[in-house]
């Protein structure tokens, strides 16, 4: 198996405005700067609690991927 790992923070979200291809648009912006991480591993063993955050955590990005996730195009105007 791969070794994986992962870091996890809980971050706040915010109200924003930004202005895209001239258009305003309302956003949430999820702020992360002084946003303290928690490291998890895949390396301390299958059944360890780092092993299993990290499975769970891959579980959750593959979901929202294939659910909600949309390709998005910067460049297209």
């Amino acid at each position: 198996m791969a070794a994986f790992s992962e870091d996890f923070g809980y971050y706040p979200i915010r109200p924003n405005t930004v202005v895209a291809q001239g258009e305003t648009i309302e956003v949430y912006d999820l702020v992360g700067k002084d946003t303290t991480h928690f490291h998890h591993s895949i390396n301390d063993g299958g059944s360890s609690s780092g092993a299993q955050q990290v499975r769970q955590a891959r579980m959750w990005f593959d979901s929202v991927r294939e659910t909600i996730g949309r390709d998005f195009d910067l460049d297209a105007r």
